[in-house]
């Protein structure tokens, strides 16, 4: 199928606003900053284009700051395959190495051709699903991490070249060139965190089927199933597991306290996953000892306790993504990226299915922003028809101009969703 790159970069999208440096200038006048600055300077790019355009970001195959190039790339490779076309059609002998050389610059230009389509259409999509899903491992490396913002803002752009062969290269925040192939930015996965629930819940009916159960009759499956399961995870799966658990890490790690030491540790991650290994199996000792008093009280049926315990567990995980957002303060263009952590959590760790439709959406009586879920209602005429129903305030007005402070996750507003999922 013929490319047409005369089409290529008819299309404008958006300018860098007056007043704002574009993608270089920030790479040039951060080059002497922490990384951990740089990245926060990113990330309040990203937010300030994000609030401009609310509606979303509009992302050209052939952005702004890499038009010239592609335009020089095209051009140049445009002669050569036009000279080489001549060529051939002067009708010299085709066994001749001129007629050879002219058929090999044809094809190395169709394919440096389409290199550069496959390589321009890469960026934009990786760019929009960065902005569509900002979340990633927290086992990332700074540096990628602030790539990875700078992707989603544009400013990444300007540090992009592109090279003779129709692939691309980037400048990263240590001034490192790297190719854009190489580049990929891990998203968490919660295998880790589903294996120690599964555990848990093994323990307990353990505990509760065979009378003065011990910890040491478990221990020995328990440590062969987790060493199986990091072993199957990986150094990265295994460190993506570990350096999720924000409590861990900053209990046992000080150097953590930082963004410079966290990525020491992400570089050398062997002791954390060491460490955490260790860490879930005393984690499981502990809840193995609460049992007792929790099997000796209950008097309810078995699938009451099944219930029980999936409420306790969705329990500790509120009250920690709660901690996580204490502080959270948003403008009330950006408050739907600041959210996707929160949004991500209710549908993928509560298990409810994407069918429920959950979603934040302006709340016109409290000024601020609220989680609602579509429903089947009733009309004025006794209809069914859909219906969105409000689940709880997400975000309220902080009382400060533009600005908006984080509600805290409560549990019991999930009830009734979970309850006819069945979940609990």
């Amino acid at each position: 199928m013929a490319i047409d790159f005369y089409e290529l970069g008819k299309r404008t999208g958006a300018k860098t606003p007056k007043g704002q440096q574009s993608g270089f200038e920030a790479f040039v006048s951060g080059a002497t900053k922490g990384l951990e600055d740089m990245i926060t300077a990113s990330k309040a790019a990203t937010a300030t284009l994000t609030a401009a355009m609310p509606a979303g970001v509009p992302i050209e195959k052939v952005p702004e700051a890499l038009r010239v190039q592609a335009t020089e790339f095209l051009t140049l490779n445009k002669k050569a395959y036009s000279d080489a076309t001549k060529v051939i059609a002067s009708g010299i002998n085709p066994q001749s190495q001129r007629y050879k050389d002219a058929v090999e610059v044809i094809n190395g230009v169709s394919t440096k051709f389409e290199n550069l389509s496959n390589t321009l259409e890469d960026i934009a999509l990786k760019r929009k699903q960065a902005l569509d899903d900002p979340s990633f491992s927290p086992a990332t490396l700074g540096i990628d991490q602030l790539t990875f913002e700078n992707l989603q803002n544009g400013s990444l752009y300007s540090n992009m070249t592109i090279n003779e062969d129709g692939t691309a290269s980037y400048t990263d925040g240590e001034g490192m060139l790297k190719a854009w192939s190489d580049f990929a930015i891990a998203k968490q996965n919660f295998i880790g965190q589903q294996a120690y629930v599964g555990a848990l819940e093994k323990l307990r009916k353990y505990k509760k089927d065979t009378p003065n159960a011990t910890w040491e009759q478990m221990e020995n499956e328990l440590q062969i199933t987790f060493d199986s399961l990091f072993q199957q995870l990986g150094p990265k799966g295994a460190a993506d597991y570990a350096f999720a658990d924000d409590t861990f890490i900053a209990e046992n790690f000080p150097i953590a306290s930082t963004e410079d030491g966290m990525d020491v540790l992400r570089k050398n991650p062997t002791e954390v996953v060491n460490d955490y290994k260790k860490h879930v199996m005393k984690q499981l000792k502990t809840e193995f000892g609460k049992m007792d008093e929790y099997n000796e009280g209950w008097k309810g049926t078995a699938a009451e306790w099944d219930s029980q315990v999936e409420i306790n567990r969705l329990t500790r995980e509120v009250k920690k993504i709660n901690e996580y957002f204490a502080t959270a303060i948003s403008v009330p263009l950006s408050v739907q990226r600041s959210d996707k952590k929160r949004l991500q959590f209710i549908k993928n760790q509560m298990g409810i299915p994407v069918t429920a439709q959950i979603f934040l959406a302006k709340d016109e009586q409290t000024n601020g922003y609220s989680y609602y879920i579509k429903k089947e209602m009733y009309d004025d005429n006794n209809q069914i028809t859909i219906g969105n129903q409000k689940i709880q305030d997400a975000w309220i007005p902080d009382g400060s101009e533009l600005k908006l402070k984080a509600v805290p996750l409560n549990f019991d507003n999930f009830r009734f969703i979970l309850e006819s999922y069945k979940i609990i």
